[in-house]
């Protein structure tokens, strides 16, 4: 027979299955963010930078030429790109399990600026034409097609965080994080204590000053009291 923590570890869901129900989650600008920002790590696979010596070359000699891809050629340009790409991920499959977090500005404003950070980046890699001296040669290195579509993924990258800033949405509360566990005071409703309501006063009552009633209480039911409870009862004569 099972234990419990056998069973509960059971119950967890999977990495894949926890992906699946934060993309449900996701409103339709945020999907689209998301679809940048992995649209973005993807392009560090393909080819950015070809390599081809520079110089004279003889006749009948062969120019090899090489394609690196962002990995191949990896500097503090590439993992700034990787960082943004992961962390925009990151923060959007958090909101996707409604972790309640507070960003500066807001998730709309803080994706626009880093798709526009990284947009500078690839275009100063794409300018950036320092040249490497191998075995004798000099490399020129060139810009290939991947990091164009680079490119183009950061600047769609910083437009998705614009549409999540017009939509207003609304940041999950604390309430709404299953991560957090409210052991707290119980909601002022519970502290409210029942206000006892005063039974309706006669207009005798009314009259009679507050104090009169503290020295009834003290001093007993008088007869007057008693007189003003009593009611007559209807005679058999009246009745004939």
């Amino acid at each position: 027979m099972a234990s419990d923590g056998q069973r509960a570890a059971r119950s967890t869901p999977g990495p894949l299955l926890r992906v699946i129900r934060a993309w449900r989650v996701l409103r339709r600008e945020q999907r689209i963010a998301a679809l940048a920002a992995l649209a973005l790590w993807i392009t560090m696979f393909l080819p950015w930078y070809s390599e081809a010596p520079a110089g004279a070359i003889k006749k009948g000699e062969t120019v090899i030429s090489s394609s690196l891809t962002a990995w191949g050629a990896f500097s503090w340009v590439e993992a700034a790109v990787l960082l943004v790409s992961v962390g925009v991920l990151a923060l959007l499959f958090a909101r996707g399990e409604r972790r309640a977090f507070h960003l500066p500005g807001g998730d709309g404003p803080v994706i626009t600026l880093a798709g526009g950070w990284v947009a500078l980046l690839v275009i100063y890699r794409l300018f950036d034409k320092s040249t490497e001296h191998t075995a004798g040669l000099v490399i020129t290195p060139g810009n290939d097609w991947g990091i164009f579509l680079a490119l183009f993924a950061a600047i769609w990258l910083a437009y998705t965080g614009v549409g999540i800033r017009r939509a207003h949405r609304a940041e999950p509360r604390l309430a709404d994080d299953p991560t957090v566990h409210m052991e707290g005071e119980p909601p002022a409703r519970a502290q409210r204590r029942p206000v006892a309501v005063a039974p309706a006063r006669s207009e005798r009552e009314r009259e009679r000053p507050a104090g009169d009633e503290g020295a009834r209480e003290r001093r007993g039911v008088t007869r007057e009291d008693a007189e003003q409870l009593s009611f007559e009862l209807p005679r058999e004569n009246d009745e004939r």
